[in-house]
């Protein structure tokens, strides 16, 4: 994460390292573990989430995020971002993990 200032103004920006470093401590696991390939149900939910949230909230590209999450292709990310739009949608406690996780992103 990077800081900028003006006078009397300290701003800080978001990038995909620091949206995985707080979805992960959110999840109890490393940031390794997400950029394993691992397929495990306990990764790959915190992968995808952290794909959502830099799609969503740093507006990054989706090969850049591919690339810094694991090395997935941008086909991989736009997948991730499909699947928790749609949990999102349909399952109200992974809804409010989502925000929870989000206002630890924004903090």
């Amino acid at each position: 994460m990077t800081y900028f200032s003006a006078p009397g103004i300290i701003e800080k920006t978001m990038d995909i390292d620091y949206i995985q470093k707080v979805v992960c401590e959110y999840f109890h696991i490393s940031v390794k573990d997400i950029q394993n390939p691992t397929r495990k149900h306990e990764i790959l939910r915190p992968r995808q989430i952290s794909m959502y949230f830099a799609k969503n909230i740093i507006k990054s590209s989706l090969s850049t995020i591919g690339y810094r999450i694991g090395n997935k292709d941008h086909a991989t990310v736009l997948h991730a971002c499909k699947i928790v739009n749609n949990l999102i949608e349909t399952d109200k406690q992974f809804r409010a993990q989502i925000e929870e996780i989000e206002r630890r992103i924004k903090a």
